[in-house]
């Protein structure tokens, strides 16, 4: 499946991103140049407008297996799905409301993933052996996975009660002097950039455990940062992420205000009222190379943040090499006893 291509202003061949330096490189003339340069000079992404443009340059590619949509440009011939690996079909433009705002270009190449992918697997003993082949990295995608941000002001307030213990000997006596206190917390905080994923496909674990990608590294979106990527369109609506953020910025606000209260031998939480005074959204790109295994009939997850190189996974677990453990432990015990 080929993914999002630009061409180079000087010879007509394939540009794509170098993660390392942020640059288009032509293989065939080796210029390279910034997302600047090359839309300054292609006039198939020249716009007025980024909904036009996206809407113009994008198809849907749908697996009749999952139904995962995946976004490619017009002239892609679809292959397979990043999901369940079944073969995906042409569904139909995307529409402009699907345009993000921002992107985060991908910093780690596929090299690099793979290397880690490798240097990861290293650790793990019982993994199963066919999901580090040769033939299941082929599957490994760099994928452009949509996020939500939120960006949110809260009031925060809490009420505590609180002790301070103080024991002592005093004689033939242990004396124990107590002192309780009712402590109160209030405080205004603003959360920036609280994401949640927007795939119904991506488990939201995976997602938040290779958490956090740096937005001073987002720009805004450009159809070129596609080039040589996959993207994937948002099938979970901001409304339906609310119940996530809410709860992310709960605890964050309450560990906060629980940090805060310091200098007591114990403290209890009495009562807590976190509130959400305003929120303003963002639609996103985030970088992610990403891979799906199959055992058994069951999905597991790879997972590599495109910007810090940050790895998480919902491994297949091999039962021979754990049954072999299980029969080496068995064994040691045996010999303890015959010989111990």
């Amino acid at each position: 499946m080929e993914s999002v291509q630009h061409k180079c202003p000087n010879c007509g061949a394939d540009v794509v991103l170098s993660p390392q330096t942020g640059r288009f490189v032509c293989a065939f003339c080796s210029s390279d140049f910034t997302a600047e340069e090359l839309n300054a000079h292609s006039e198939t992404h020249q716009r007025t407008q980024a909904d036009d443009n996206f809407s113009e340059h994008t198809r849907l590619y749908v697996c009749s297996s999952c139904g995962a949509e995946i976004v490619a440009d017009e002239n892609t011939a679809a292959s397979f799905c990043h999901y369940c690996h079944s073969p995906v079909t042409l569904k139909g433009r995307v529409e402009g409301a699907y345009a993000p705002e921002l992107i985060i270009p991908f910093k780690i190449d596929r090299e690099t993933a793979i290397r880690e992918f490798k240097k990861w697997c290293g650790k793990k003993l019982f993994i199963q052996s066919s999901f580090r082949s040769e033939a299941q990295l082929e599957k490994l995608v760099g994928l452009y996975v949509p996020f939500w941000l939120a960006d949110c002001d809260v009031d925060a307030s809490a009420d505590y009660d609180a002790r301070i213990i103080h024991s002592y000997t005093s004689g033939d006596y242990r004396m124990t002097h107590t002192k309780y206190y009712d402590v109160s917390r209030a405080a205004r905080m603003t959360y920036t950039g609280v994401p949640a994923d927007g795939s119904k496909k991506l488990d939201d674990k995976l997602m938040d455990s290779i958490e956090p990608f740096f937005y001073d590294g987002a720009v805004p979106f450009d159809m070129t940062w596609f080039s040589g990527f996959y993207a994937d369109k948002y099938d979970v609506d901001k409304a339906a992420v609310v119940s996530r953020i809410k709860a992310r910025i709960e605890s964050g606000a309450a560990d906060f205000l629980d940090s805060s209260v310091t200098g007591y031998t114990s403290t209890r939480c009495r009562n807590r009222n976190i509130r959400m005074t305003r929120t303003d959204w963002h639609y996103a790109m985030l970088p992610v190379w990403f891979m799906t295994y199959i055992h058994n009939g069951k999905k597991y997850f790879f997972a590599l943040n495109g910007q810090t190189g940050k790895i998480s996974g919902i491994l297949p677990v091999s039962i021979p090499k754990l049954a072999l453990l299980g029969t080496a432990i068995t064994a040691f015990f045996v010999l303890i006893g015959l010989f111990g």
